[in-house]
């Protein structure tokens, strides 16, 4: 979850090559996995350091602006840049694409579904806890959205059966 090399898996399946191809100067941000040591740390810190590589960007290029891409939560972080950006009255980005970004949480969704007070509360706990919210443990929830699909299909043919799962180039980064 939230890793950027879903964008380069391969030189067959590269949004990177792609654009580098066709002279789309492409620059990437990869956030570190956090640790207990980043706890504290906030949206702000966040946004500062992506203001921070959109000065690097127009430095490098001379452009006064760029297009960004973001996707999950890096969009929401992309979008609260936006948002700040236009509160100072400044025009640093030109375009912005974003992928698979929830921004109103306000209706209801599958994720509501395992959300109340009392596991919001848990998990805040276990996360202060653990100093970071493992993305293994994310994924946990979004596979019992569709256990159908994301769990119980592998528990059939690759424990019961016995079966060797396909190859699937996504799947190796996921450990």
């Amino acid at each position: 979850i939230n890793k950027f090399y879903v964008f380069d898996l391969n030189p067959d399946k590269s949004l990177a090559r792609f654009c580098l191809r066709n002279n789309v100067q492409t620059f990437i941000v990869s956030w570190r996995n956090p640790t207990k040591v980043q706890r504290e740390w906030g949206l702000s810190t966040y946004i500062d350091a992506l203001k921070e590589a959109v000065d690097v960007v127009t430095a490098i290029t001379g452009s006064k602006d760029v297009n960004m891409l973001g996707a999950c939560s890096g969009g929401i972080t992309c979008t609260a840049l936006l948002g700040h950006y236009a509160a100072i009255g400044e025009k640093k980005v030109n375009a912005l694409t974003l992928l698979v970004s929830v921004l109103d949480t306000t209706l209801d969704s599958d994720v509501a579904l395992f959300v109340d007070e009392q596991t919001l509360e848990a998990a805040k706990r276990h996360s202060y806890q653990a100093g970071v919210l493992e993305g293994r443990d994310m994924a946990k929830v979004f596979a019992w959205m569709r256990p159908n699909d994301l769990i119980w299909n592998y528990w059939v043919n690759n424990y019961l059966l016995g079966n060797e799962p396909p190859v699937f180039d996504l799947l190796v980064w996921n450990h």
